[in-house]
């Protein structure tokens, strides 16, 4: 399912290594608790990662690419979302997962073809998008108005919105400059 390719640069840990510490800190832990827009930041964050270092150090197959994006579904379903912006337990399960979660499904971007990524990158930007709009609406699943244990109302969720719309931005721009240069284009 994935195999291990060995290290060919340690410099390819460098920015995997960056956004895990710039998240997995006692700080921004805490941070975590009271303000949303970084709790989706360390999901960004944790699961690219994940995808760098799977990308860079193992192959991997379909499977282990389905296996990988379910922890990206799973933490976004309402309950469980909540659970891990509250609860030390759930967050770190879900830091852990998401991590592990894109080093599954970074594995098999090698082995991809074109079409399957173009393919992949829609799927990943309407899924995104889908979940920005729930979150520019303020729905009150993702606040304290369905959970009381959040500590956060459904007033600072528009935020969240732009702010995935932004990452998904930059996600996208990037995807294209990479396709567009390994099909020759420039």
């Amino acid at each position: 399912m994935i195999k291990y390719t060995g290290m060919r640069n340690w410099k390819d840990l460098i920015l995997p290594a960056v956004f895990v510490l710039a998240f997995v800190n006692p700080y921004v832990e805490l941070l975590q608790y009271y303000n949303p827009l970084v709790y989706m930041l360390d999901h960004y964050a944790l699961y690219a990662s994940g995808v760098l270092v799977g990308y860079k150090f193992f192959k991997g197959s379909i499977i282990s690419f389905i296996l990988g994006i379910i922890p990206a579904g799973f933490w976004h379903i309402p309950l469980f979302f909540a659970l891990g912006a509250a609860f030390p337990l759930y967050r770190g399960l879900s830091e852990v997962t998401l991590f592990l979660g894109g080093i599954l499904a970074g594995s098999y971007i090698p082995k991809m073809s074109l079409t399957f990524k173009i393919g992949t990158l829609g799927i990943y930007m309407f899924a995104d998008s889908l979940l920005s709009i729930f979150f520019v609406l303020g729905y009150p699943q993702y606040s304290n108005v369905d959970f009381k244990f959040l500590s956060w109302g459904s007033g600072i969720l528009p935020f969240v919105g732009v702010e995935m719309f932004i990452v998904m931005n930059i996600v996208l721009v990037y995807s294209l400059y990479k396709l567009l240069k390994n099909i020759s284009l420039f």
